[in-house]
């Protein structure tokens, strides 16, 4: 049996204001090119602020070559907030990763990857497998049950 977990990664940031929302949509859905604002990233492969997941590209490459479906790896603008290097060497960090827009197609409790109608993460314990090959220090990780998570 396919076991499935609701993930609650880090929000190390902001969309910013280039990001295009179709707020006509639950969730909302980004409308075209996700620009994201980094302002204190811990070193997690997967962050988010909502309605959006990021992955760093070595993780992006890792899920890229999984197999696993139900999602797209797209290309996405990240710039850093004023303090972000500053930041980040406070943490024993000394460079930012590449980081990727990790499109969610699929939908939760039945795809490797997928959303809740709210736009919560939902993987299945072979996405979590993968993911976990990377940081997720700061990621929330839950058995996901349909019938009571939203």
């Amino acid at each position: 049996m396919i076991m499935f977990y609701r993930l609650r990664p880090d929000v190390p940031g902001i969309l910013a204001d280039e990001t295009v929302l179709d707020t006509t949509v639950r969730p909302p859905r980004v409308e075209g090119a996700l620009h994201y604002e980094i302002d204190n990233w811990f070193g997690d492969d997967l962050i988010t602020s909502h309605p959006c997941f990021l992955v760093t590209e070595k993780m992006a490459a890792a899920l890229a070559g999984s197999g696993l479906g139900a999602f797209e790896i797209r290309g996405a603008e990240v710039t850093y907030g004023e303090d972000a290097q500053e930041r980040l060497e406070r943490h024993g960090l000394t460079e930012f990763p590449e980081f990727r827009w990790l499109y969610v197609t699929g939908t939760a409790g039945q795809d490797d990857v997928g959303l809740t109608p709210r736009g919560r993460l939902v993987v299945s314990d072979a996405a979590l497998e993968v993911l976990q090959q990377g940081n997720l220090d700061r990621c929330e990780i839950e058995q996901y049950d349909p019938d009571t998570h939203r």
